[in-house]
């Protein structure tokens, strides 16, 4: 992917994630020049309507990811439940997860995806979880100069995966959920200011 084209913004999840994520993508403009990834934890058997709440919250085209879509511009794109997702060549391609591993690494994975694929372009958001997922994909995404935002623990319901990743790592912004998204729309637009 050409990485002047637009940016790809990653968020990733888990408990307590929907309320922020909800405001989020409340806020982004539907001729934003982003297409924006979700990862959410969501349990294998469980049978999740993010999509569709997503859906009414915003102006963006959402396509649910089941087995391959290209990534454009205006697109918000929503995990399938139980996989994982990972870009390339401007595809974004369903994989299963391995379930060997003891640690949900979905974030990881798609945002480390991201940081190859879009380079300073890339974003990634990390919201309230339970979890250690979203520290390496961040390191990632740091390491070929993208922006890593991370909300902050005392706004979030679960603040362990925000924690880890300020405890591990040094993400560019630390926010509640309303000025994570004056972060990303003051980023794209050209307008951001030192934080």
């Amino acid at each position: 992917m050409n990485e002047d084209d637009f940016y790809i913004i990653g968020i990733g999840s888990s408990a307590g994630g929907l309320e922020p994520l909800q405001t989020i993508v409340r806020g982004l403009a539907g001729d934003i020049n982003a297409a924006l990834i979700v990862v959410q934890h969501i349990p294998v058997d469980y049978a999740s309507n993010l999509d569709q709440i997503l859906q009414r919250l915003t102006p963006l085209n959402l396509i649910p990811v089941e087995t391959i879509e290209y990534v454009e511009p205006g697109n918000l794109y929503v995990m399938h439940v139980g996989k994982q997702m990972i870009l390339k060549d401007r595809f974004l391609s369903i994989e299963e997860r391995n379930g060997d591993e003891p640690t949900n690494r979905t974030i990881d994975r798609c945002f480390e995806s991201i940081a190859k694929e879009a380079g300073t372009k890339a974003i990634g958001v990390i919201l309230s979880g339970a979890g250690f997922d979203g520290l390496e994909g961040a390191k990632a995404i740091e390491d070929n100069q993208g922006l890593v935002i991370v909300q902050d623990p005392i706004t979030a319901d679960f603040p362990l995966m925000p924690q880890n990743l300020i405890a591990n790592d040094h993400p560019d912004a630390i926010l509640s959920p309303e000025n994570i998204l004056k972060k990303i729309n003051d980023h794209i637009s050209g307008q951001q200011k030192a934080t």
